[in-house]
């Protein structure tokens, strides 16, 4: 859905909920505000969908009355359920609104019963939910994270708020906190080798001193301690970001820590006193709101971020091919590759060498598994230009 009938929709939510809780009290003064909250909600409700469906860009929608609104859900084939008590029940709420009349409980209860069967079939019949499944983590871009966040809301609806902030941790932990884990460093004998394997290692933005084997096997006494968070770099994201310090480090306090060392493997760590305490709906909403506050905001700066094109791998051409390929722009350095066909390559830079005179291409190279389309056997290097020009 777009992001202004989520915003929408999630309104309409807030004050149905309201509605519905007043109307359950039974009382005439109590159901006579619920049903006013009511066909505000569901008067929203039909101007969400209706922007979901752009009837707005075809026709104003502003100076339209309540029927007319439905009429206009109708136009569009959207299923209106007992259109003719949706209509009665606009009508009861600018009597109690404007005149001051009570409303009887039981014909207030029967409109919520009607709006709430109105709104699901609507809303299933555009966006495939019903108004409960609309939740605030919907403004979240698809990615690992937000699939976490939807097993919270489940394990929340279960009131299992423990697995619940398990589940917003992990989220978190997918989305940030994996920059900083150094599982993957713990071996002697698999350090990097070249620029490729070095970020293949994970934990980039953990201190460096972090990322040695004889650290990790001095200082990592739980797995929970894979995780290194450098503290002035969580400050610096989060400045960017435009978050609260403050808040995040409130996340990471009243969630379990958490780390996947290998893919769907998670340890999870949290004091004895943690369910009792902190596994609790207000704990749960508080989090849930931060987790997705930092996702929107991340996604929004990552969204932003321009970077310049780069021109599409293509074979090497004749006039490269035996040519030297060096570690560093200067033909003293180590030659890293000899360019032979069956290489794709492309040109990621100009730069002049140390030597001022002469210039060379950055150069990305790799080879293409004829079965899976898989590339293999990169390599970067820096291309002499007078070689080409020579040849």
């Amino acid at each position: 859905m777009k992001q202004s009938t989520t915003n929408t929709l999630l309104t309409a939510k807030s004050i149905f909920n309201e509605a519905t809780s007043l109307i359950s009290v039974g009382d005439k003064h109590s159901c006579t505000a619920g049903i006013i909250l009511l066909q505000d909600s569901v008067e929203l409700i039909v101007l969400g969908i209706l922007d979901e469906l752009d009837v707005e860009e075809q026709r104003s929608l502003e100076s339209k009355s309540f029927d007319e609104l439905i009429g206009e859900l109708k136009k569009q084939d959207v299923p209106v359920y007992k259109s003719g008590t949706l209509k009665a029940m606009n009508k009861q709420r600018v009597i109690s609104k404007h005149y001051g009349q009570l409303a009887e409980p039981a014909s207030v209860v029967n409109y919520l019963g009607t709006a709430r069967e109105f709104i699901d079939k609507a809303l299933q019949h555009v966006s495939g939910k019903t108004l409960g499944q609309i939740f605030l983590v919907d403004l979240v871009k698809n990615c690992p994270a937000k699939e976490h966040l939807y097993l919270a809301i489940q394990h929340a609806e279960n009131d299992n708020y423990l697995e619940a902030l398990i589940e917003i941790r992990k989220a978190f932990y997918v989305a940030y906190e994996s920059n900083y884990c150094v599982y993957r460093w713990r071996d002697p004998d698999n350090q990097p080798k070249g620029l490729l394997r070095f970020f293949g290692m994970g934990g980039n933005k953990a201190y460096h001193w972090t990322r040695d084997a004889g650290w990790i096997n001095k200082n990592v006494k739980k797995p929970s301690d894979f995780v290194q968070i450098n503290h002035e770099q969580l400050k610096i994201d989060c400045i960017e970001w435009g978050l609260s310090t403050n808040e995040i480090d409130n996340l990471r306090r009243l969630t379990p820590e958490v780390v996947e060392t290998e893919t769907g493997v998670w340890h999870v760590d949290y004091d004895f006193s943690y369910p009792a305490n902190e596994a609790t709906k207000e704990n749960f909403n508080y989090c849930m709101d931060v987790a997705i506050n930092f996702l929107i905001k991340e996604q929004t700066f990552n969204a932003n971020r321009k970077w310049p094109s780069r021109d599409k791998a293509f074979p090497a051409p004749p006039v490269y091919i035996g040519k030297n390929i060096y570690e560093n722009p200067t033909r003293t350095s180590s030659i890293v590759h000899v360019v032979q066909e069956g290489y794709f390559y492309s040109i990621e830079r100009i730069v002049t060498g140390f030597n001022h005179s002469e210039r060379y291409q950055y150069l990305h190279l790799h080879q293409v598994e004829p079965d899976t389309g898989k590339h293999i056997n990169h390599i970067w290097g820096y291309l002499y230009i007078d070689d080409v020009v020579e040849s």
